[in-house]
């Protein structure tokens, strides 16, 4: 199957911990969220004429998991406040990433020339989940996985190496509950994204014929070394 579209669609996932323990941290990871958010916005604009990003931000707790944004131009997307992100109640982890997942995966199903970047991002381990199991949520993330998609972890106050290693997501920062660090590693995950879409840019533009088969297999090279900042 070949690369018909001009274009890469960029999918920037983010799955985003609102649970009440978050409260230490709200103010900082309200600013770094909207950092990241800032540098998919600049690089939807740098590389505007061979990629079109999309961005998707759920936020979750036990009360519900909400869609803030799905699949929209990131230069339409405000920024998180106070207001908008306010943590509460339990942790249903697997249930916001099966759900994201699972719909993502099905609206994408038929685009060929696209690339999908989730990161979660949590203080918790799941505790409140009702619909999707650690097995289920796992056979997932390794299926796509498989199809070229790029997982990340950023994580704090409990097992992270436990729980990626039990997720199968190899891309993982584990920081400290602190503003510093938090502001921190959301500035390393901007840089991730932002090296992210300029392997694209230059593999499509060094390989403009290159079918779907070798799309995947660059997407999946690239997802492999997603925190790794010596690969440039």
């Amino acid at each position: 199957m070949e690369n018909t579209s001009s274009k890469t669609k960029v999918y920037n996932v983010i799955i985003m911990d609102r649970s009440g323990s978050m409260w230490d941290i709200q103010k900082s990871a309200i600013q770094g969220y909207n950092e990241v958010l800032g540098g998919i916005k600049a690089d939807a604009k740098t590389y505007s004429e061979t990629q079109e990003h999309f961005m998707t931000l759920v936020l979750f707790d036990s009360t519900s998991v909400d869609n803030m944004y799905w699949n929209e131009d990131p230069a339409k997307i405000p920024v998180l406040t106070s207001e908008t992100y306010v943590p509460g109640a339990a942790t249903p982890l697997y249930d916001a990433m099966g759900r994201t997942l699972t719909r993502m995966e099905k609206e994408l199903h038929d685009d060929c020339n696209h690339s999908v970047i989730v990161t979660i991002i949590t203080d918790g381990l799941e505790n409140s989940s009702t619909e999707y199991t650690l097995s289920a949520v796992k056979t997932l993330i390794k299926h796509l996985k498989e199809e070229g998609w790029s997982f990340a972890y950023m994580g704090t106050d409990h097992d992270v190496e436990g729980v990626t290693m039990s997720l199968s997501i190899t891309n993982v920062v584990k920081f400290e509950k602190t503003e510093a660090e938090t502001r921190a590693v959301f500035e390393k995950e901007r840089r991730a994204r932002s090296r992210y879409s300029k392997k694209i840019f230059d593999y499509a533009t060094a390989h403009p014929e290159a079918g779907y088969e070798d799309m995947k297999v660059f997407h999946s090279k690239i997802a492999s070394e997603y925190y790794d900042e010596d690969k440039k």
